[in-house]
């Protein structure tokens, strides 16, 4: 269980909540739930009504587009420290996804009520939920740009240095089920594996079940720039 003084500390240190006075920090405190989720457990459903914003203390959210075949489109994986459902709070509609803990996962809810009367109070909170928000939105864009300009060597390669910068390791841990990753990365399965062979077959890379060894960041980077330059003389 975590203690008072931890949560607080965790909201301190939170974008969203870094700057906001002791008064506010004690009205937000009060309404604070804790909610704990085992692997495979749902936060929300598609279409469940948006009932405040969630953080992430620790674990892993995957946020997902449901469908009819049993292909889940992966939108968004949550880690610690960052949150989810801003968006829909404010426009009070229902989620579009539905959001899964893929381990162990320790959520603290804000209420919608008591976010929504703190931002009317503090102009500051609402310019640093505005700037959470289209941060969020940036990323969406540059995934976009990626599927829509990058091959599918040059997703699968910055997926992997991006967690490697992330896990600080060239050891990188996967956080999906391959089938999962391929859809976080608009890719088929077959197609990440095929691209995962390659870097094998390149020796810069070795996977290992779940486990991805880096041989060289350097080289891994390069060979994602002379892709890059392929692909962009192909077209």
């Amino acid at each position: 269980m975590m203690t008072k003084i931890d949560v607080l500390s965790l909201l301190q240190n939170h974008s969203l909540f870094r700057n906001i006075s002791c008064t506010e920090f004690s009205a937000l405190q009060a309404d604070i739930s804790k909610i704990e989720l085992g692997k495979g457990m749902m936060l929300c459903r598609k279409g469940d009504l948006a009932e405040g914003i969630y953080i992430v203390v620790f674990g892993l959210i995957k946020l997902c587009i449901p469908s009819p075949r049993g292909h889940d489109k992966v939108l968004e994986l949550i880690r610690a420290g960052q949150s989810l459902g801003e968006a829909m709070m404010f426009i009070d509609e229902p989620y579009p996804f539905y959001a899964e803990a893929l381990e162990h996962t320790l959520l603290l809810k804000l209420p919608r009520a008591t976010v929504l009367q703190l931002l009317e109070r503090s102009p500051l909170l609402s310019r640093q939920m505005m700037t959470g928000l289209s941060h969020r939105l940036l990323g969406f864009i540059h995934n976009v740009e990626a599927y829509s300009l990058q091959n599918s060597t040059q997703r699968v390669i910055d997926y992997l240095l991006r967690t490697a910068s992330q896990q600080d390791s060239k050891e990188i841990r996967l956080e999906l089920k391959k089938h999962l990753l391929a859809s976080l990365l608009n890719l088929t399965p077959e197609t990440l594996s095929r691209v995962l062979h390659q870097l094998t077959q390149e020796s810069l890379i070795k996977v290992c079940g779940a486990t991805i060894h880096i041989a060289s960041i350097e080289a891994l980077r390069s060979y994602h720039e002379a892709s890059a330059e392929l692909h962009s003389a192909c077209h």
